[in-house]
């Protein structure tokens, strides 16, 4: 009996889903257009980049979507509707690549050895970022010439660009933008923790459920609220608003997590530091708010569908598309934003105050 290895379902290594040997195979699907996407890095980025995904689908009906991950942000892809192959970035992986062709390939991560790649894997039409032969960054079509700018000139991304990460992108990959949502599919099991955390607590849901997402990610020290707006933000949430006060946060946030909890006029949730990245979106989706600094965190809330104040300093607000939820406070101090990793003023942030954060919060709650 004829194998067929241009099947969709074909694996090669092991019968396919339908356990079946080729042949006259009713469930026989050629490859429609082949596309990959390679976006690897950041998490934030990885998941700001799924509306890409419905734009693909309405212009490419018949497609088969391959995309390339870095391991750490596997799992906010791993459930995606749209996604019919994901790969983990990694040696078997990419020989994989190697020895495929594609009909589309979008390479929107900006790093040497993910750029290489692209460069190396056949496509007969390439978008986004590549690398030259002296080694450096270079654009695959001409769309892709204004995100390549941004990352050279400052003043273009500080203060000219008014598009968000999502029209960029659309832009690089010469798609058309509809405002497309991110596209994050939760699997039920992920919310059992954050269940039994209700549960054992007796939080049934008659006060608004707040979540302060406390860290700043492990980039940029200068996204970080102070713990003392915090401490504030914290008294007016529960003795005005009463409010149940939810803290997440990961490993970098065990310390500050504790001493907010410790030091609450009232009681507050810490939520723990030891969740997975899906039992740590599980507990956002509970929640009625999330308050958050541009990190991975807001991005997930924003996936979500969940109203976010969002606390800009360092970073640009304009890149950010809340979808109609929430608020995007910005001081614009003189030196902000300038993207540096470390401050001994941070006063971008310092300036944003817990009075304008409640008064947010009580828009959207």
């Amino acid at each position: 009996m004829r194998l067929r290895p241009d099947c969709v379902h074909f694996r090669g290594d092991k019968p396919c889903a339908f356990r079946r040997t080729c042949g006259d195979c009713p469930q026989f699907t050629p490859f429609p257009t082949r596309i990959l996407i390679i976006k690897c890095r950041a998490q934030g980025d990885v998941l700001r980049t799924t509306p890409l995904l419905p734009a693909l689908k309405r212009k490419y009906p018949l497609s088969h979507v391959t995309w390339l991950v870095d391991a750490e942000s596997r799992d906010l892809l791993l459930y995606n509707p749209y996604i019919d192959r994901l790969l983990t970035f990694d040696l078997e992986s990419v020989l994989a690549l190697e020895a495929a062709r594609f009909d589309l390939l979008l390479s929107l991560d900006k790093e040497p050895g993910l750029t290489a790649l692209a460069t190396r894997i056949a496509a007969t039409d390439k978008r986004g970022f590549g690398m030259n032969e002296s080694g450096n960054l270079t654009i695959f079509n001409p769309a892709a010439e204004f995100a390549f700018r941004l990352g050279v000139d400052d003043d273009l991304k500080f203060f000219k660009n008014r598009k968000t990460y999502q029209e960029i992108i659309h832009e690089a990959s010469d798609l058309p933008y509809a405002q497309d949502e991110y596209v994050f599919a939760l699997p039920d099991e992920a919310l059992e923790k954050a269940r039994l955390f209700f549960k054992r607590r007796r939080i049934l849901g008659r006060r608004p459920a707040i979540g302060l997402n406390t860290g700043a990610g492990t980039k940029f020290e200068t996204k970080q609220w102070p713990a003392g707006h915090y401490r504030k933000l914290i008294s007016y949430l529960t003795q005005k608003m009463k409010a149940d006060v939810f803290l997440l946060g990961g490993p970098r946030e065990r310390e500050l997590n504790r001493s907010l909890a410790r030091k609450s006029p009232a009681h507050v949730h810490d939520t723990g530091v030891d969740n997975s990245l899906l039992e740590f979106a599980g507990f956002i989706s509970l929640l009625d708010l999330v308050v958050s600094s541009d990190t991975l965190g807001m991005h997930i809330a924003i996936a979500l569908k969940k109203p976010v104040i969002a606390l800009f300093g360092p970073t640009c607000p304009q890149e950010i598309d809340l979808y109609g939820r929430g608020t995007k406070l910005f001081r614009g101090s003189p030196c902000s934003p300038c993207y540096k990793q470390t401050c001994p003023d941070a006063r971008c942030m310092k300036e944003i105050t817990p009075e304008q954060v409640f008064t947010e919060i009580s828009r959207f709650v």
